[in-house]
């Protein structure tokens, strides 16, 4: 029974490895401009665009162009998520990082290499630019989330999960 079981784990994709960019680890890549998947569109254009400002052959319009791939103007429109990676992992596979306001160590979630979901202001519905808050921090943006999330939000804090 327990092999049957194994198998079919194995039927619905859950062991294939995942194609994020080497660069940025936080888009899947789509492959549409690079065919090896390696890079995320965005990347990949950044460095295409890097190389020739280097050789001195952009003209002014693919300055301007790379000027707002650098201030993220242009967006990617690769798959993957915009869930924040954590950046620093020990043996066993789980990680940390750290609140991008206040400097608390928030723990990943598991093994995924990601932040959890209860950390992430996308989330609760914020569009703000830091991708890891913690709870005391998440509280202080309470007032710009949607009533619904809002109330999620207060129901996470009475279960503690903020702690």
């Amino acid at each position: 029974m327990k092999l049957k079981r194994k198998v079919n784990h194995m039927k619905k994709g859950l062991f294939i490895a995942k194609e994020y960019c080497q660069n940025c680890q936080q888009r899947k890549s789509c492959g549409g401009l690079d065919a090896k998947k390696s890079y995320c569109c965005l990347c990949y254009r950044r460095n295409i665009l890097e190389v020739l400002e280097r050789d001195e052959l952009l003209v002014e319009s693919a300055k301007m162009a790379l000027n707002e791939y650098r201030w993220k103007f242009i967006k990617c429109k690769c798959l993957g998520t915009e869930k924040a990676r954590v950046k620093y992992i020990i043996s066993d596979g789980s990680g940390w990082d750290y609140c991008e306001i206040c400097q608390r160590k928030i723990e990943g979630a598991g093994h995924h290499r990601v932040i959890r979901n209860r950390n992430d202001p996308q989330f609760w519905g914020l569009t703000i630019s830091q991708k890891i808050l913690c709870g005391t921090c998440l509280e202080k943006e309470k007032g710009q989330m949607p009533s619904v999330k809002r109330k999620e939000f207060v129901r996470y804090q009475k279960k503690g999960r903020f702690e």
